[in-house]
């Protein structure tokens, strides 16, 4: 009896994992583009950033500390990865972003953005203040959106037919009554806006928005642990979040154009099975 009991308590402590698919390594389809990512500092950032290299391009990354960009950039560890400051909740820190950058590339010209930096306070309703809600819309919508302008002007003045990615979130299919949520159904919107607005120039507009991802800011390192919210019981990779959106800043995504495109394991779209 005493063996079973302890069987039981080991089964109990064990960790349950989930094999997660192996992903096939994409073709140069970047190759000799640049790509300015924003939060290019955070998990789901460096993961883009260090795919767009494997697949060709070269990435500006952009962080609101210069140690910490240098730092991303030495783990990078490639000669096709620089960094820039930006704060995107001040306008002028917008501009000189995008000054810098183009210093960057010289004689060469960036034809991709993707707007992946984002601010969470993480406070339910009855708890989100002033500042809290202030910061959250300055960051992750007017932030998204006048960088988004300053950027689409210096792609149609070189008449650049580039890509624009807008990383949202699976919160834009949830009832927002947190001021995260309220920002990421306004970039849902956006979007399509930008997206309407930009397809004349040939420049092509899109959103990913990821479910529960292995993140620090999901306190969490390892995608395989049984997460119940989810139909497929995971949370996602980075790898897999960046991966689609190389597809989707490619020319392998120019036929989706203001579209969402929801990494959720199903979370929000699909019940969940008992």
């Amino acid at each position: 009896m005493k063996k079973i009991i302890k069987k039981i308590i080991k089964k109990l402590n064990k960790k349950e994992k989930i094999a997660i698919p192996y992903l096939i390594e994409e073709i140069n389809i970047l190759k000799g583009k640049t790509v300015l990512i924003t939060g290019g500092t955070g998990d789901i950032g460096i993961a883009i950033a260090k795919k767009v290299i494997k697949t060709g391009g070269k990435v500006i990354i952009t962080g609101t500390s210069e140690e910490k960009i240098k730092e991303t950039c030495h783990m990078i560890n490639n000669e096709n990865c620089n960094g820039v400051v930006l704060d995107l909740s001040k306008l002028d820190s917008i501009k000189k972003c995008i000054d810098d950058a183009i210093k960057i590339v010289k004689d060469s010209q960036i034809d991709i953005l993707v707007n992946c930096a984002g601010y969470n306070p993480r406070k339910d309703f009855f708890s989100t203040t002033e500042e809290d809600f202030d910061k959250t819309i300055a960051v992750n919508v007017k932030g998204t959106f006048f960088i988004s302008q300053v950027f689409a002007k210096y792609l149609i003045d070189r008449k650049i037919k580039g890509h624009i990615l807008n990383i949202s979130s699976s919160s834009a299919l949830r009832p927002a009554w947190s001021s995260y949520e309220i920002s990421k159904w306004a970039i849902k919107g956006f979007t399509i806006g930008l997206a309407d607005n930009l397809i004349p120039y040939g420049i092509i507009v899109n959103s990913l928005a990821p479910g529960p991802t292995a993140t620090k800011m999901q306190n969490s390192s390892d995608a395989s642990d049984l997460d119940y919210s989810t139909p497929i019981k995971r949370m996602a990779t980075t790898e897999e979040i960046a991966s689609l959106a190389i597809m989707l800043i490619s020319d392998y995504g120019n036929l989706i154009v203001g579209d969402t495109i929801y990494a959720t394991g199903g979370s929000g779209v699909i019940s969940l099975h008992n």
